[in-house]
């Protein structure tokens, strides 16, 4: 029996004396783990109630969490690069994780509330002030880039967990079209909307996902566009290695992979130049354990935040080859991060975003590659800097709320979770997963009565992002374990000794479970033989 989910042995006060280097057992990794989600949920149950529902302005109806000025300056606002970009997605994460009720209510009242008030050229928004309802007017290049941010970094991160079928797809839809309406950037490969790096690299990972989810060509020919602009030159190379330039290097690589699909012939054009932009990359941009420097020739100094999500990219070209090329590099450097050198790291000098996106880039790799080292360390830097598990009263606030932070804690314990949740979320329950040869060891937990479903994963990349493989990607809540719709699945109760057989749809719409307080209830899934 192998177990793909291994704890450490780590001091967190309270949280997790758990475990160690030799494999554990499926039921004590599902355990150690539940103690790591339960907690992890809870706060986020917590900051969506106590802190963040309380910032959607009841005049306006706008989530007003972003900040500005100081003193008797002191402003919140509402724009498109910080509060719908970097806090509005991680509003609905938690309320979609925690207390989808909400979602229904106030959090699409955000939805449609910046639509009402802030579209300013055709379905593109600005930055509005939201005591006078005063437009913030900004020029072209400006519009198109907050736009950008607001469908690349809020968006897609809502449409990644909750599908297609919903109005925030459709807005997603909407502001693209009318960017590339108004694109009038001449290239020698045709007009694009800003010559903005950034922008152009979150526009690449926008098109591919508006792509593959209504099969319309036209969204692929933009995103070749960019592409072409960017790579037929032959020496394409981006300087800055964290936040803000990592958007075009897995922008570049989610393309090249779904061109292998949709498009080969372009793909096969693409190939060269992407693996000569990566390998400079390595060659110019890492320390000696493989992590990056903010930007290309740096040789020493501050680490990039980013160094997962550019890897994002690496992963991609190895899937699409079908070839270890840059594999063993990455696990390399997941050993690496474990090292003393690497706790506490300041990776963004004192803000919380800087461990978030390392941490967020980070499981994007575990994902594909559990090293146990980085599991580790994801661990330890979740509970000590994110979820800061020794203080019970700490919630994440402050600047933008600290939402990239709940983002983070979100991911790390659906790692733990294998992506199943309980529905309804109470703070006393705790919920762990694990995966071994004989399926997934489920244990759940409650300290009164509790009445529920226990909701499944399904396959996201296939039947909501319409991707033909699960590719490597930023702003998703990545899969772990998943159920087929149209499969039979088993659930075990190894204490009774009940058997259960459900449909992956039924699993997917949850199973109905009573917990009894302080005892323990697990459950052993599987695929049914055919």
């Amino acid at each position: 029996m192998t177990c793909l989910t291994t704890s450490r042995v780590v001091a967190l006060t309270g949280f997790l004396a758990a475990a160690c280097l030799s494999a554990q057992t499926p039921e004590e990794s599902a355990r150690a783990s539940s103690e790591i989600a339960g907690r992890s949920l809870g706060k986020v149950q917590r900051w969506l109630h106590e802190v963040a529902l309380p910032k959607i302005d009841p005049e306006t109806g706008l989530y007003l969490s972003h900040t500005s000025g100081s003193g008797r300056y002191r402003q919140s606002l509402w724009n498109y690069d910080d509060a719908a970009a970097d806090t509005y997605p991680f509003l609905f994460w938690a309320a979609w994780y925690t207390d989808r009720e909400k979602i229904d209510g106030p959090i699409l009242g955000v939805l449609e509330a910046e639509q009402r008030l802030c579209n300013h050229l055709d379905r593109i928004p600005t930055a509005i002030n939201p005591k006078t309802l005063e437009k913030q007017i900004k020029s072209k290049d400006d519009l198109v880039f907050a736009a950008s941010e607001y469908v690349k970094d809020g968006l897609i991160a809502i449409v990644e967990v909750a599908g297609r079928d919903n109005p925030w797809f459709e807005r997603m839809r909407a502001i693209e079209d009318d960017i590339w309406k108004h694109a009038d950037v001449e290239t020698p490969f045709g007009p694009i909307p800003t010559r903005n790096l950034e922008a152009n690299g979150e526009q690449i990972q926008a098109l591919v996902r508006l792509f593959t989810m209504t099969g319309e060509r036209k969204y692929l020919e933009w995103a070749e566009r960019l592409a072409d602009h960017y790579l037929l030159k032959g020496d394409f190379l981006p300087t800055r290695l964290r936040d803000h330039g990592c958007e075009i290097i897995g922008g570049l690589g989610l393309l090249f992979a779904v061109e292998t699909i949709h498009n080969p012939e372009k793909a096969k054009e693409y190939r060269p130049h992407l693996r000569k932009m990566l390998d400079e990359i390595l060659a110019r941009g890492i320390n000696e354990d493989g992590l990056m420097f903010n930007a290309l020739d740096q040789k020493k100094g501050q680490l990039s935040d980013g160094w997962g999500y550019n890897y994002v990219a690496y992963l991609c070209f190895d899937m699409v080859v079908g070839e270890p090329i840059y594999r063993n590099r990455i696990e390399s450097t997941l050993r690496a991060v474990a090292k003393p050198a690497y706790a506490n790291y300041p990776w963004e000098g004192s803000s919380i975003d800087g461990v978030a996106d390392s941490v967020e880039g980070g499981l994007y790799l575990i994902n594909r590659l559990p090293v146990p080292e980085a599991i580790g360390w994801a661990d330890r830097e979740a509970a000590d800097r994110l979820v800061r598990v020794a203080d019970k009263d700490h919630l994440w606030g402050s600047m933008k709320l600290e939402s990239n932070g709940v983002r983070t804690v979100l991911q790390h314990a659906l790692m733990h979770t294998r992506g199943t949740i309980a529905r309804p979320w109470r703070d006393d329950l705790r919920l762990g997963a694990s995966e071994s040869d004989d399926g997934l060891t489920v244990v759940l937990k409650a300290d009164r009565p509790w009445s529920g479903r226990l909701v499944f994963d399904k396959p996201r990349h296939r039947v909501e992002m319409g991707f033909a493989k699960d590719w490597p990607r930023m702003n998703t809540m990545p899969e772990w374990f998943t159920v087929d719709a149209e499969a039979d699945y088993v659930v075990e109760d190894p204490a009774s000794g009940r058997e259960t057989t459900c449909t992956g749809a039924s699993l997917q719409e949850g199973f109905e479970l009573s917990l009894k307080p302080g005892v323990e209830t697990r459950l052993i899934v599987r695929k049914a033989a055919r």
